[in-house]
């Protein structure tokens, strides 16, 4: 299979970061267009992309100190999801789940949570509609001491924004280090149950597989991110086939955040082989100088299992928060 007949494969991408999803150029562009002042020692030519391994999650997250300087607007968020949307497009991707912090935006424009939730809202809706995409919104929630004072800002904007059918999902990302108050499981599992939102949880990147066990039974995660540490366990990856629940694996992210070492196998082999479900993401593409086809020739690299890739939008579909989509 070659890389032209790759691309040409109708797509679903299940993990996706809007921020990392744009184009690096248009994010040049932007930062220069608003004045945006560039952190000391931060090179836009080259820091805005990751072509190796960092030596750390850390140093992967580099891009995001200037990434985290935009949208100082709508206009610009509109220029920011547009080239989002023409990125997924090229990739003959049917439909999207896009995540994003959405309070960053609110602080970043001086402007309330709801009123930033309806930009993305409005933005992401449109797109879709022009792009003939269909697309769903999760909204990310950071680890760490504030984050069930976050998530009860996000669901109130929900709330009062009449629950958007494009909102399906919430998930909680960040450092794996950085624990959050134990009530932060209970109100993932309330938002599930109250506003029918799915979940999804950063999970195990770091080599925590007790952060794989909580995000299954205290937050209640229908799908977990990257989760390349429950290759270590037999019970683990079992406890994710019993309960259906998929991992979404990122092949090159993994890779580029040393998630998976360049001595090691990428643990999606071993997922295989316990037949836990999975779906192929590209997580952050353009910070990676890549795309979702790129994942899906390194997922074949490693794995030479191409019956999983004529397989796999059949498997996106299934594990896709978006209800109602209009996709075949």
């Amino acid at each position: 299979m070659d890389r032209n007949e790759i691309q040409l494969m109708k797509k679903g991408e299940l993990h996706v970061h809007l921020n990392g999803l744009v184009s690096t150029d248009v994010i040049r562009n932007l930062l220069v267009d608003e004045k945006s002042e560039i952190p000391i020692g931060f090179d836009l030519e080259s820091d805005l992309t990751i072509s190796h391994p960092a030596d750390s999650l850390s140093s992967y997250l580099k891009p995001w100190q200037v990434l985290r300087l935009i949208p100082k607007s709508k206009n610009c968020l509109k220029i920011i999801v547009e080239s989002a949307f023409l990125n997924l497009k090229s990739q003959n991707i049917a439909f999207v789940e896009i995540r994003n912090s959405i309070l960053y935006l609110a602080l970043l424009n001086n402007i309330s949570v709801d009123e930033a939730l309806f930009w993305v809202v409005s933005e992401v809706e449109d797109a879709s509609e022009r792009h003939k995409i269909d697309a769903g919104l999760i909204l990310t929630v950071s680890r760490g001491d504030y984050a069930p004072e976050h998530l009860r800002a996000l669901l109130g904007a929900y709330t009062k924004l009449g629950s958007p059918s494009t909102i399906v999902g919430l998930d909680l990302a960040g450092n794996e280090d950085i624990p959050s108050p134990t009530e932060t499981g209970s109100l993932f599992l309330h938002a599930k149950d109250k506003h029918g939102l799915k979940v999804t949880i950063h999970a195990g990147e770091t080599g925590e597989i007790e952060n794989i066990i909580s995000a299954v039974n205290e937050f209640g995660a229908d799908r977990i991110g990257h989760g390349t540490a429950a290759s270590k366990s037999v019970e683990v990856m079992e406890l994710l086939r019993d309960r259906d629940i998929c991992v979404e694996v990122c092949p090159i992210s993994n890779r580029l955040t040393n998630a998976v070492n360049e001595r090691e196998s990428h643990p999606v082999i071993d997922f295989i082989d316990h037949e836990v479900p999975f779906v192929i993401c590209s997580d952050n593409p353009s910070i990676h100088s890549s795309s979702l086809t790129e994942d899906y020739i390194e997922f074949f690299r490693e794995t030479h299992a191409l019956q999983y890739l004529h397989e796999m939008y059949s498997n996106q579909k299934k594990y896709s928060f978006i209800k109602d989509w209009n996709g075949n």
